[in-house]
């Protein structure tokens, strides 16, 4: 909660935690009143946590990896990409670069019904504005593409420089508060704590 208090961009993407996740969501608030910060909510339904954004983009459903090639294509095509960041922390960049070519604005509107204009818009903004933090909720993982979302999402904050710094990184809202510690304390059948096989 408190990293989102250095965040001057907020990405939320397939979650709604102003109605899942209110007491996450006051620190969201709270980074747009103390730091300026800019909620961007993408959504195929207008949210509450929509109602509290800046920016407001609905999106076709299971079309999100399509619209983060969008914003790529975008950050690429613009040298807006953290390079110093890349060539010292990324792999595989080359790969990735590629497949962004063909995602112009247009062709990402086509698919994702999401305007151009809007498109150029949250790219610049994600580009100019730092750190931002990528927030997702089940609406991300809960899909038949559910891993390529959780895949592509890292991979837009990689190439913008926002992971590992305070205000940066992936927010991932749970439903629960211990998730990720029940497979750390071994409910994975197969591995051992610490995560020894």
């Amino acid at each position: 909660g408190d990293l989102l208090g250095h965040s001057k961009a907020i990405f939320m993407i397939g979650a709604n935690s102003a109605v899942s996740c209110p007491i996450g969501f006051k620190h969201m608030l709270k980074a747009k009143d103390r730091n300026n910060a800019k909620l961007i909510v993408i959504d195929p339904v207008y949210t509450k946590s929509a109602a509290k954004s800046d920016h407001y983009l609905r999106i076709r459903t299971g079309t999100d990896v399509a619209f983060i090639y969008g914003l790529l294509h975008l950050i690429f095509k613009n040298g807006w990409e953290d390079k110093s960041f890349i060539a010292e922390r990324v792999y595989g960049i080359e790969e990735v670069k590629k497949e962004a070519k063909q995602w112009t604005p247009e062709k990402t509107s086509d698919v994702t019904g999401i305007p151009a204009e809007q498109i150029i818009q949250v790219a610049r903004l994600l580009a100019t504005t730092k750190p931002a933090t990528v927030v997702w909720a089940l609406g991300i993982t809960q899909h038949s593409t559910g891993t390529s979302n959780t895949r592509i999402l890292p991979i837009l904050q990689l190439v913008l420089g926002n992971m590992g710094k305070e205000g940066g990184g992936c927010n991932i809202i749970r439903g629960h508060d211990n998730v990720q510690g029940s497979t750390d304390m071994c409910c994975l059948a197969d591995s051992l704590p610490g995560y020894y096989g």
